[in-house]
């Protein structure tokens, strides 16, 4: 009976695969995914409520459908109308504390000043890091300026330097910014920065790239075999030169692009890139070694007022990398493919092949001609010698 019923199932299987029309890589497979989905019962797609109606299920707490309410307003969201927006940011607001941190999201990218007095409430009463984010970003800058130490605390200084630096009377502390932050608040705020202290910034940063390990720099450029290294082949020092184009700082960058061209010609002139040049390695380790190399020539090219005695360590490892580039190519040298002795049979094979390809092609006949060949049957790539244009 179980053999029988067995037997039933798979000819109803048949028969409905028959049916379908059209067709499923597994479908002859009695216990494939299709036999399932033949059988599962057709399931409606669930269409939108009003938004309205999903509103008010949201806020009544007794509903029993919170949980439903929410996932359809958060899935259709993006969707909806500017007001009905509104309406359920104001509502999550005024929820638990997930649902606040989804309505703090949304707040800050679609921010409008009907937000500023519940947003302030929530702020001083919970200081959450994403409520934090709008107040820093959107709220006046007296609120600002009252609050500046909590805030400073919960976002970092360089976010509410970035709104109080607008005011030309703001004093910016300079200790508390890098050196980028530093240039990025200053294009934000539409001042000015010195010549000198902007090259001061690019080579104090070109110094710790210098010290950082290659492989955390690696960018992979397909195109960059044979070409000597640049600063532009790293994306830190190639966004800051273009920092220093934003604030209309193109003299300077015009004479670092100078100085660069100066150490890619040391760069291309030096043993260690003319070795590279002859390995035989792929995109990946060409790059890793190429960079190792760059910042090597980098480094000594640098003013001796941006280099530092605690340097050393990590130059010498990095002097070391780049010396030892060339082990491949001694290994490619030393390690010549072994003669075998022929037998006399693979010899006359040999020679006879040659005989057959000069007699149906006379440009080989030709070429062997020219260039002198004398081929003799007893030595003939056998016991090691020279076979082919004995001196």
């Amino acid at each position: 009976m179980k053999h029988e019923g067995l037997n039933l199932f798979y000819y109803i299987c048949t028969i409905k695969r028959r049916r379908t029309k059209f067709s499923h890589p597994y479908r002859n497979c009695p216990t494939s995914p299709f036999i399932y989905y033949t059988f599962m019962p057709y399931q409606q797609i669930q269409r939108n409520r009003p938004v309205a109606t999903l509103i008010k299920w949201y806020i009544d707490k007794k509903s029993g459908k919170v949980s439903e309410a929410r996932k359809e307003i958060q899935r259709r969201f993006d969707y909806l109308d500017w007001k009905d927006q509104k309406r359920i940011i104001l509502a999550f607001l005024n929820a638990g504390k997930n649902d606040r941190a989804w309505a703090y999201s949304k707040v800050y990218r679609q921010w409008d000043d009907s937000y500023l007095e519940p947003m302030r409430r929530l702020w001083e009463q919970y200081h959450e890091d994403k409520c934090t984010w709008s107040v820093t970003e959107h709220f006046p800058i007296d609120y600002i300026k009252e609050n500046a130490p909590i805030l400073e605390e919960i976002s970092g200084y360089y976010h509410i330097c970035k709104r109080l630096a607008v005011d030309p009377s703001y004093c910016i502390d300079r200790t508390k910014l890098r050196d980028k932050e530093y240039l990025l608040v200053m294009l934000h705020a539409h001042r000015k920065v010195s010549e000198e202290e902007a090259r001061d910034i690019f080579f104090r940063y070109l110094h710790r790239v210098c010290l950082t390990e290659p492989e955390d720099l690696l960018r992979i450029n397909h195109e960059s075999r044979g070409y000597a290294f640049s600063v532009d082949d790293i994306g830190l020092m190639k966004s800051l030169l273009w920092l220093f184009h934003l604030l209309d700082l193109d003299n300077l960058r015009y004479s670092i692009y100078e100085w660069n061209q100066d150490v890619m010609s040391a760069i291309y002139q030096s043993a260690e890139f003319q070795l590279l040049n002859q390995e035989s390695v792929n995109d990946n380790e060409y790059n890793l070694k190429r960079l190792a190399i760059g910042l090597k020539y980098l480094y000594i090219a640098l003013e001796t007022k941006y280099k530092q005695p605690t340097d050393k360590p990590y130059i010498d490892h990095l002097f070391e990398e780049v010396e030892s580039q060339n082990v491949k190519v001694d290994l490619k040298e030393s390690q010549k493919p072994v003669s075998t002795p022929l037998t006399g049979k693979q010899r006359e094979k040999a020679l006879r092949i040659l005989d057959q390809m000069k007699a149906g092609n006379p440009s080989i006949e030709k070429l062997v001609n020219l260039m002198d060949l004398d081929f003799v049957a007893d030595t003939c790539l056998g016991d090691g010698h020279q076979a082919v244009g004995a001196e």
